[in-house]
């Protein structure tokens, strides 16, 4: 067993700057049948709607989605058995999708770190490209501003 796959090492797995080159990005079509070409191929798939993103992908017979606010540490997990309906249902997120995301990992990466490196590499993009949501920044702030006080000086 490698150093770092030892047991009560998860954390440290799934640290965000060891993960810094890990994942292979690609936008993806918005597409309900290219997406689930990539699930199938043993890839992750991240949906991006507004600042909310779903981490989607196979894992025992099932899928498994993942969601959170960007750059958010707490979610919630869903997972459904792979049937018809739950396919289409899948099939049809591109649908509500501003963007979608084919994640490629390195081999043996768990799930968690994936996600935590195609997030990285996904908020790298929508800032790059000048997507990523700005804070809310009051230009007015200063009217606000109680007066200075005049230390040690002469008053003006």
């Amino acid at each position: 067993m490698s150093k770092g796959n030892e047991p009560g090492n998860s954390r440290q797995r799934t640290d965000r700057k060891n993960h810094d080159n890990d994942v292979r990005l690609r936008l993806l079509a918005k597409d309900g049948d290219k997406l689930m070409v990539a699930l199938n191929s043993a890839k992750m798939v991240g949906i991006l709607s507004k600042s909310e993103i779903m981490y989607v992908f196979i894992f025992r017979e099932e899928y498994h989605c993942f969601i959170h606010p960007l750059d958010a540490e707490e979610g919630r997990h869903k997972a459904w058995k792979i049937d018809e309906r739950n396919t289409a249902m899948l099939k049809n997120l591109p649908a509500v999708a501003d963007q979608i995301f084919e994640i490629t990992p390195k081999r043996d990466m768990d799930p968690m770190g994936v996600m935590v490196a195609a997030e990285k590499g996904i908020i790298a993009y929508l800032d790059m490209t000048g997507q990523l949501p700005a804070e809310d920044v009051d230009f007015m702030e200063w009217q606000d501003a109680p007066a200075q006080e005049n230390k040690g000086g002469k008053e003006t």
